[in-house]
């Protein structure tokens, strides 16, 4: 237990440097303590300083992004163009700006909770000129429909078009607005990075029938089945990237506990390059 402790707080000090460091052990103890309670969380990530609300939260985004290494950015200086879609609170973004501090990022969080300490995020780092946010869901087609999220943990990441989650906790709904993320792709796109928590197919098939996957040269998707709610196989989306001339590769990051459960949902991160050779 001690030495667990020691060694994510040297890979916190690595990532994020002492000071970081300590900030963020001293919050999680307040939070496994409940000794005090904050209205936003604040910590600074080399030349960024982020905000947020949940500890738990952000914790889970910040351990899949920076120390499960989910997404992978060559770091550049160049104004690449980035999506991202299911932005959330922004610990995505953040990892896009550290690796390509002059990229151009469109972002997409229907969450308005999330969205708050999302652009409050943009606004403090001064990345207004650069990264513009759409309070949107992405769909196949446009229109509107029901936004769940953890009743518990509003800026929850697990939030969803789908209420797969209603059997484990409970969810409070609201109507989001539905777009087409093909409509937004003008040009060429260097990143493109999908957590949208089983809509995944319809953005993919959407960017398809509209003949968007050619702009794009590297996609980086959260895959999630569940056989009730998202049946979908992973070989069909594999498909699907393949023939439009993507590389892929598959990386499983969460295992349902019983193939045979109804409530089981697992997790595939899926990449997708292409070969320039």
């Amino acid at each position: 237990m001690i030495s667990r402790a020691i060694g994510y707080f040297s890979y916190l000090r690595k990532l994020l440097g002492f000071r970081a460091a300590v900030i963020f052990c001293s919050y999680y103890l307040f939070y496994k303590t409940g000794i005090v309670k904050r209205k936003y969380y604040k910590i600074p990530v080399g030349p960024v300083s982020f905000y947020f609300t949940s500890l738990k939260q952000f914790a889970g985004l910040f351990m899949e992004i920076f120390f499960k290494e989910y997404y992978y950015l060559k770091k550049t200086n160049l104004s690449i163009e980035a999506i991202d879609c299911g932005a959330n609170i922004g610990v995505s973004l953040l990892y896009i700006k550290l690796m390509a501090p002059n990229a151009r990022v469109k972002c997409f969080e229907p969450n308005p909770a999330a969205l708050a300490i999302l652009k409050k995020n943009i606004q403090v780092n001064d990345w207004e000129k650069d990264v513009i946010v759409y309070p949107c869901a992405l769909g196949k087609t446009k229109g509107q429909a029901e936004f769940f999220v953890d009743q518990d943990e509003p800026t929850s990441y697990g939030a969803s078009l789908n209420k797969y989650l209603a059997a484990k906790r409970p969810l409070n709904s609201f109507p989001v607005d539905i777009v087409c993320l093909s409509d937004y792709i003008k040009g060429p796109i260097d990143f493109l990075k999908i957590d949208i928590e089983g809509a995944e197919f319809d953005v993919l098939e959407d960017l398809s029938e509209k003949n968007k996957m050619a702009s794009i040269s590297q996609i980086q998707l959260e895959y999630h089945h569940h056989p009730e709610f998202f049946p979908k196989p992973l070989s069909e989306m594999l498909e699907i990237l393949e023939h439009a001339g993507f590389q892929t590769k598959v990386r499983v990051v969460k295992e349902s506990h019983s193939v045979e459960s109804k409530n089981s949902l697992s997790a595939s991160m899926v990449y997708g390059w292409r070969d320039k050779r």
